[in-house]
């Protein structure tokens, strides 16, 4: 008989082992969840439009690098992506009219931890700027760049605006 309890009681044990072992799986799980970025999904940088005025400008993103978690995988992925230098990426003869006096506002998919903005001569020579995207500084075809910082990365946008 006393073998039996025996038995019975390295049951019971065990299975306390193996609940306890799935309860707390569960539990690191749900733990690495609630530290995830809300936008990690995302496979590439949000977008950048420009309000400036009453127009809505879109921006050319160039060079980059993202990661994100694939699911599919459960793995984390990186991704660089390279381009032509801003003065490069886009003709000045295609800039865009807008006032100098004309307040501009950044509209990012998903707003940044940081930015910073750089104008961009014919040269290919950048000075960066104070963050404040102030029109007024400025008259005729300018390239303007902003490179943004995420958690999950960084990410250049390039715009070329005919400031009057």
């Amino acid at each position: 008989m006393g073998e039996k309890f025996k038995i019975i009681g390295a049951f019971i044990v065990a299975a306390m082992l193996l609940y306890g072992c799935g309860m707390a799986d569960k539990q690191a799980g749900d733990q690495a969840d609630q530290s995830e970025p809300v936008h990690s999904q995302s496979k590439t940088p949000p977008t950048l439009d420009l309000e400036i005025g009453d127009d809505t400008i879109r921006t050319f993103r160039g060079v980059y690098s993202w990661s994100y978690y694939d699911s599919e995988e459960e793995s984390m992925v990186g991704v660089e992506a390279s381009s032509d230098p801003p003065h490069e990426m886009i003709s000045m003869d295609n800039a865009r009219k807008v006032d100098r006096h004309a307040d501009v506002a950044l509209e990012f998919g998903e707003p940044p931890v940081s930015y910073q903005l750089f104008v961009w001569d014919e040269a290919g020579n950048s000075t960066a700027y104070p963050v404040a995207f102030d029109l007024s500084q400025h008259e005729g075809p300018t390239l303007f760049e902003v490179f943004a910082h995420w958690e999950q990365g960084q990410a250049s946008y390039v715009v070329a605006l005919d400031v009057e």
